[in-house]
C-alpha cells in the first residue's frame, strides 16, 4: 500500500502595509498562519465550506489567498472593532448580549472581507470548477456572513437608551 503525498502550499509574503507573515495550507482544508512568529490557530469552517468540491490545487490555492486576505484586511477590520466596540452611551442591552453579538458580527465581516480579497484577486478561471452544488454552499456562506455581518454591527449600534 502506498502513501498518497498531501499536496502543500506555503509562502512567506508581506502584507500591504509591511507586517510578514507565514501561511502553509495543505491538504483537506488544514492551515496555519504566523505572524511575527506566533501561530494564530483558528478553525477553517469559512475555507471548508466556500471550497467544497474544487480540485485540490484550485482549493490550496483560494485558502491560501483567503488566509493572507486576512491579514490584508486587519487595519479595515480593527476599525470595524473599534466603531462596534466604541462607548455610546448607555445601552438597552446588556453586555452578555452585546459581547457574543458584536463578535460574531466582526468574525462575519472579517470572513467576508477576506474572501472578498479572494474573489478580488482570483480571475474567472478559480470559479469555473465549481459544480452546481458547490456555487449553492458558496452562495449560502455569503449571504449568511453578510446577514450575520450587517444585523450584528446594526444591533451593536442601536438606539441609546433615553434618559
Amino acid at each position: 500500500m502506498t502513501k498518497e503525498r498531501v499536496k502543500v502550499l506555503h509562502r512567506r509574503p508581506r502584507t500591504w502595509y509591511g507586517l510578514p507573515v507565514d501561511i502553509t495550507v495543505a491538504g483537506n482544508h488544514w492551515h496555519r498562519v504566523v505572524v511575527l512568529g506566533l501561530p494564530l490557530p483558528h478553525l477553517g469552517l469559512v475555507n471548508f465550506f466556500a471550497r467544497q468540491g474544487l480540485p485540490v490545487d484550485e482549493r490550496l490555492a483560494l485558502t491560501w489567498r483567503h488566509e493572507f486576505g486576512h491579514l490584508q484586511m486587519l487595519p479595515v477590520m480593527l476599525a470595524h472593532l473599534l466603531l462596534i466596540l466604541w462607548p455610546r452611551g448607555r445601552q438597552n442591552k446588556s453586555r452578555w448580549v452585546r459581547l457574543p453579538v458584536g463578535f460574531i458580527a466582526h468574525q462575519a465581516l472579517w470572513e467576508i472581507a477576506a474572501e472578498s480579497y479572494v474573489v478580488a484577486g482570483s480571475g474567472p478561471e478559480n470559479f469555473r470548477s465549481r459544480s452546481r452544488t458547490s456555487w449553492v454552499i458558496y452562495i449560502a456562506l455569503w449571504v449568511v456572513m453578510t446577514f450575520l455581518a450587517v444585523a450584528g454591527t446594526m444591533f451593536m449600534w442601536g438606539k441609546k437608551q433615553s434618559s
